[in-house]
């Protein structure tokens, strides 16, 4: 590659090659174009000076690797921060290599990017429930911060009812959890129903007498109210 800086005296103080430093201008700062590069592009460009003050001429006689070898950088990241120069006028590349390896990379990335978004769209399918699906620690951490317990009930319900119905899901985690806030495990149901069905009786002394006579218990004189209802309970009511 054949990379020359624009108006390249203006670096210039000696003028032996490969001087001990090159001239900065205080009016780069000032430069509307130059300072609209992109930070790469910036940071590269005296580096690209000093490797121009080497030659003779000025120019720089170097292939990219050469180039992102010297300057400890990666063969894309020279490119990469290079181009924006030439576009802008502060280099001309007087040969073809550089469009030629921004080329293979836009066809490189123009690939990857296919083969993720193929992936991606492959993953977004829905499909049966895996015989390894389990509770990730994505799930975990919601389930903690919403108050959900008894995960591995949750679990063992979820796995049975979308095998047997046979769901198929996009996101496995997603339906997992809101199968675990619509309860279809009906964890804590049952016990629900007991105390419903266990309060029902004694909500008040006609259901408690009622209670009693259903059992042949009736209450003992002198007893109380409250005394009566423990000796029904303690008799299985």
């Amino acid at each position: 590659m054949k990379l020359i800086p624009k108006n390249w005296d203006n670096f210039q103080h000696y003028k032996h090659r490969s001087p001990p430093w090159i001239k900065l201008h205080k009016n780069l700062l000032d430069d509307m174009a130059f300072q609209r590069l992109p930070v790469a592009s910036k940071a590269i460009a005296p580096m690209l000076w000093l490797l121009a003050s080497e030659s003779h001429d000025g120019v720089i006689h170097r292939t990219p690797e050469e180039i992102a070898f010297r300057l400890r950088m990666t063969e894309k990241e020279v490119i990469t921060a290079i181009k924006p120069l030439i576009d802008n006028g502060f280099f001309i590349e007087d040969s073809n290599v550089l469009a030629e390896r921004l080329q293979d990379a836009t066809t490189e990335k123009s690939r990857v990017e296919k083969e993720k978004s193929k992936s991606e769209s492959k993953s977004k399918t829905p499909s049966p429930i895996s015989d390894d699906f389990e509770i990730s620690e994505s799930i975990k951490a919601w389930a903690l911060k919403n108050g959900h317990t008894q995960l591995e009930k949750h679990l063992e319900s979820f796995i049975n009812k979308c095998k047997a119905k046979n769901y198929k899901y996009s996101d496995w985690d997603a339906a997992f959890r809101n199968a675990i806030a619509d309860n279809w495990a009906k964890v804590g149901q049952a016990q629900l129903t007991q105390d419903k069905s266990y309060t029902r009786w004694d909500a008040s002394v006609a259901s408690t007498m009622a209670r009693g006579k259903e059992l042949g218990i009736l209450p003992n004189v002198g007893e109380t109210e409250g005394q009566y209802r423990e000796r029904l309970r303690l008799a299985g009511a």
